[in-house]
């Protein structure tokens, strides 16, 4: 019997050529991505706890391994840092989620692996998430189109696989395009109200408790009440392999 095709979906990225136009005076791009790595830690923690304005370039600094003129030969200004903090996140939600193996001969299949998937990614990225909802408005116009443009391109994810079940009558007629931010946001709910979800139960209580309600609106044909849930059976209560935040 031949092996079952798989498929996967490739995400858009945020260029990292607008980052490597970030001046620098530093020829090694080694060293320039070990920095920026530093800086990115850093300045998440910091933009978390303190909020964008009221962290400063010296208190970015003196967490770091070295001082404020050197952080000058990595980036130019706070903005810099908070865009090297937006395309990291992206880029690794982009990644992780192209390497989701869904089932092109099943959408509801392929819905359920996509959104299990991006809920396991939204709960390892939860904190940086939660900055980056609240700080992008920060950036310059051009920097946070490019980011709009990434979240865009995991809403067209979720669409492309809800698309492809109405055309195959899996799914009812519904706007896929609002289907999918529907989804996307349902997951990140992990990340924005990660304290409300960590005391309800698990994350995969959470994962099959919601995908449950998704399919309850989509489906042509919904499960029947008492019927096999889409994923293994967890206690929604349990307390076990919690959300952490």
């Amino acid at each position: 019997m031949p092996a079952k095709a798989v498929s996967r979906t490739k995400l858009q990225t945020l260029d990292p050529g607008r980052v490597s136009s970030i001046p620098t005076t530093i020829k090694n791009p080694e060293r320039v991505a070990h920095r920026r790595t530093e800086l990115i830690d850093v300045a998440t923690k910091m933009f978390l706890e303190r909020g964008f304005h009221n962290t400063s370039i010296r208190d970015i600094v003196r967490a770091c391994t070295f001082n404020v003129a050197s952080l000058y030969m990595y980036v130019s200004s706070k903005e810099d840092i908070l865009y090297l903090v937006a395309q990291d996140l992206m880029n690794n939600i982009a990644q992780k989620l192209s390497e989701t193996v869904l089932d092109p001969e099943s959408p509801e299949r392929s819905l359920e692996i996509g959104f299990a998937s991006y809920c396991q990614i939204v709960n390892r990225f939860r904190r940086p998430i939660r900055l980056l909802y609240r700080e992008v408005g920060f950036l310059p116009p051009e920097p946070r189109s490019a980011v709009v443009a990434t979240v865009s391109s995991v809403i067209s994810y979720f669409e492309t696989i809800i698309a492809g079940g109405i055309e195959a009558g899996v799914f009812r007629k519904v706007p896929a395009r609002l289907a999918g931010l529907d989804v996307m946001f349902i997951a990140h709910m992990i990340a924005l109200h990660t304290r409300e979800v960590r005391a309800i139960g698990d994350l995969d209580a959470y994962i099959n408790y919601q995908i449950g309600s998704i399919f309850a609106g989509l489906l042509v044909t919904p499960k029947k009440p008492g019927s096999a849930p889409v994923r293994q059976a967890k206690v929604f209560r349990s307390r076990k392999a919690k959300v952490v935040g």
